[in-house]
């Protein structure tokens, strides 16, 4: 009996439809937001510790790395949250077919890039 598939699939040549890659970015940026998270409470706990602590946590925010890892953790809560809202939207019964569902992904992905340049143009100026 000869089984029909691939020997070497190349996932690069596969095309997802909007909803695919929305659904996968509301699950990676779940996992990136719990590592995030470390970060964000490793300074909050350091921060409380004293005044000198909290002067350290201070400057250390204050370089370009921090700023960027803050600007990682901001669009990925964003992200995350707007992926959320569209889940629930759907659980109501809303945007369950094809043409309505990947307009939805796809709004969802364009707001998202929009927020994340608001949100980079906030933190650094």
């Amino acid at each position: 009996m000869k089984k029909q598939r691939p020997i070497n699939l190349d996932l690069t040549t596969i095309s997802l439809p909007a909803t695919a890659k929305a659904s996968i970015l509301h699950r990676v940026t779940g996992v990136a937001m719990f590592f995030a998270l470390l970060f964000v409470i490793w300074a909050w706990a350091v921060s409380l510790q004293s005044a000198e602590s909290f002067d350290y946590v201070k400057s250390l925010l204050n370089s370009h790395f921090a700023k960027f890892i803050a600007w990682g953790t901001i669009t990925v809560l964003i992200y995350h949250l707007l992926g959320g809202i569209r889940h629930m939207i759907m659980d109501q019964g809303y945007w369950e077919e094809l043409d309505s569902g990947n307009a939805s992904a796809n709004i969802t992905m364009v707001l998202w890039i929009i927020l994340a340049v608001l949100a980079g143009v906030w933190l650094w100026f």
